[in-house]
Parts: structure tokens; sequence; C-alpha cells
């Protein structure tokens, strides 16, 4: 039986996927982190393993084309080299940015938009044979409506109220508590000296805060579904979208927060289109199927 395979490569697993040429899924694999940039020698093992579990299982000469959708791969410049690593394989292999695997899960082979928000945030879409992107600038520059973003901005309220002597606020104390520092300084400290992915951790004191009703919480997780929808609005504008749009939203900002998500989706109910938003997909490696689909079958028709 022919067959094609998605693969989720991420920052901590690799998930696999075999699927029929009708979508239907035949066997799945998980190994370890293939985000080449934490380690490049590791990632490309942990990858490698998992398409081969699945060859194993299936027979490689039957397999028409495994996509894989690779943290890091545009940061890296891999290309060249997983292409040269993985040649010896008999199907074709092909590797897009793990947000676009996203992308294909959700949206699958329509035209629409994603956005992402976790760590950090993205927008991208298509329409017809055009794509597009706005934000994901990395945390220095963008990342507008992240966890990083709203982690940043409870730190800068924290330095005000300090320069302000206004006292601090029952999140600034959380902050301070949560990081068991003597004062500001530690705090400076600690978002110079740790990875983007820590301080990201920190905003959930802020929707602990939202829950128990802390209204400057609540503020800024508003705020953060509007910088969302903001991003959002620039890329359908971008695309040239009137009539309706399709929007996957993904990561654990949008997913888990429902004031981020309420907050959200009222700046997007007052554009002039039809909305229809998705927010699960079963696993992201099904975006390789969809990806077969849309632009493989696709051009083949």
């Amino acid at each position: 039986m022919n067959y094609m395979i998605g693969i989720d490569s991420g920052g901590t697993k690799t998930e696999a996927i075999a699927y029929d040429l009708n979508g239907s899924e035949l066997a799945r694999c998980q190994t370890g982190f293939g985000n080449l940039l934490i380690d490049k020698k590791r990632g490309l093992a942990n990858l490698e393993e998992a398409m081969k579990i699945l060859f194993d299982k299936l027979d490689e000469k039957y397999c028409q084309i495994v996509v894989v959708g690779l943290a890091g791969l545009d940061g890296g410049n891999f290309k060249a080299e997983l292409a040269t690593y993985f040649s010896h394989y008999q199907p074709d292999i092909v590797f897009i940015n793990d947000a676009w695997l996203s992308y294909y899960a959700l949206v699958k082979e329509k035209d629409g938009c994603l956005v992402i928000s976790g760590t950090g945030s993205i927008c991208i879409g298509q329409k017809g044979q055009e794509t597009a992107r706005v934000g994901g600038w990395g945390n220095l520059l963008g990342d507008e409506g992240s966890g990083y973003w709203i982690a940043k901005k409870m730190i800068q309220q924290l330095l005000k109220e300090e320069d302000r002597s206004e006292g601090y606020s029952s999140l600034s104390k959380k902050l301070m508590s949560a990081l068991e520092a003597k004062n500001v300084f530690d705090v400076v400290s600690y978002t110079y000296t740790h990875e983007k992915d820590q301080i990201a951790q920190l905003a959930t004191l802020v929707a602990e805060n939202a829950i128990a009703e802390d209204p400057w919480a609540i503020e800024l997780l508003e705020a953060a579904g509007r910088e969302l929808a903001n991003q959002i609005k620039l890329l359908i504008a971008k695309l040239g979208f009137t009539q309706q749009v399709t929007i996957g939203l993904s990561g654990s900002v949008l997913e888990k927060n429902p004031i981020v998500y309420q907050s959200f989706s009222e700046v997007l109910a007052q554009l002039p289109i039809e909305i229809c938003l998705i927010t699960e997909a079963k696993s992201n490696a099904s975006g390789g199927y969809y990806y077969y689909k849309n632009k493989v079958v696709g051009n083949e028709e």
C-alpha cells in the first residue's frame, strides 16, 4: 500500500505518523526532540529514528513522500545540509517550517491564516499561490501577544512601580515571590540571564491573577488578545481576503487562556468579513498529509 509520512519535529519530541493516500492513519511513533538548534547531531538522530521505525513497519519502497515540520529550520539555515544527510532515502523528503506544518494541520488544504502564540508569536497565511507573514520577529523586536510579551510587560510594570515609589501591586509581589527575589535587581538579573522560554513561563502568573480578578492582570491579557488580533488583521489585508477567511489558532496563550481568546475574537468580530476560527488539531503531524494534498496532489491535478 502506498503511503506518506508527516513528522512534527519540535523542541521536546518528534512525532511521526504514516497515512495512506486518502488520509487514514496507518502507524505512528515518537522519538526525542528534533530542533536542530538545541543539538544538531542528536536532533538529526531522533528525526532519522522516527522515519526508520515507520519504514520498518510499512516498507520504505511504498512511501511516496515524507513531510517534516522542523522547529529552527529557518533560523539555522539547515535546508542544504538536511537534503544531503537524507539523500540516501528513496522517498522525497520535504522540510518545512514547523509553523507551516501547524497551518496545514489546522487550516488543511484551504486558503486561510494561522496565528501562533506560545513563547513567541507569528501570523502566516496563504491565498492561492501567494503566501505571507506578519510578525514573528523574535522577542527583542516583536512577538506581540506572546507568552514572552506578557511576561515582559509584567516585569516592566514592576519596574515602573519601583521608579514611581507606588508600592508593589499584587502581581508584582507574586512575581518577586515566584523568583525568590529580594529586590527588583534580582528580577532584572533573572530576566537577562535566562532563556526566553523560561521568561515566557512567567506569564502563567498573570493568568493566575486574572482568575483571581486582578484588574491589571485582566487588562494585560486583554491587551495580548488585541495585539494578536491586530497582527492577523494586517495579514488578512495583506493577502486580500474580503469575503471570508479561516483562521487556525495555535499555542498555549490563545488555546488555554479564555480572556486572551475573547479579546482576540471581539476585535475580529468587528471586521466586515466572515471569520471561521479553528482551535483544535489532532496532531501537527497531520499537517504533513494536508501539505501533500495541497502542494503535491494539487499541483498534479
